[in-house]
């Protein structure tokens, strides 16, 4: 759902979906947002390397996949609630499914890169 410009100034809450239940999700402040976006950077860094050895070392396949599909996910879980601090982890991962925590997610990116949507809208009043 695309959140107002009102909603985002005032800080407004983003509503996802866990477990067939809303929750709520403050935006952080910016110390900390510059925070969770290093860690959420670092924690993706090593995939354009994985898919590069892939291609150079079929052979590595196995654990490569094993890396992708086994560890970061749970390194995905693990960002969304440092990001979502005030949810229960611990009750939502007993009645949440991977595809809503995975929509959260996006959710929680989108509001931690900002820039990433009004850089172009910025771009595209200066061009004009």
């Amino acid at each position: 759902m695309e959140r107002t410009e009102e909603q985002k100034i005032a800080r407004a809450p983003i509503t996802v979906i866990l477990g067939g239940k809303e929750y709520e999700i403050v935006p952080l402040v910016i110390r900390d947002s510059r925070e969770w976006r290093k860690k959420l950077l670092a924690s993706m860094a090593p995939l354009p390397q994985l898919v590069k050895i892939t291609m150079e070392k079929p052979e590595e396949v196995g654990s490569i996949l094993n890396q992708i599909l086994g560890v970061m996910p749970d390194d995905v879980v693990d960002l969304f609630f440092d990001y979502a601090k005030d949810l229960d982890r611990d009750e939502i991962e007993g009645i949440a499914t991977d595809l809503e925590l995975a929509q959260a997610f996006e959710e929680v990116v989108t509001i931690a890169f900002p820039l990433a949507n009004s850089l172009p809208k910025a771009m595209k009043s200066i061009s004009q």
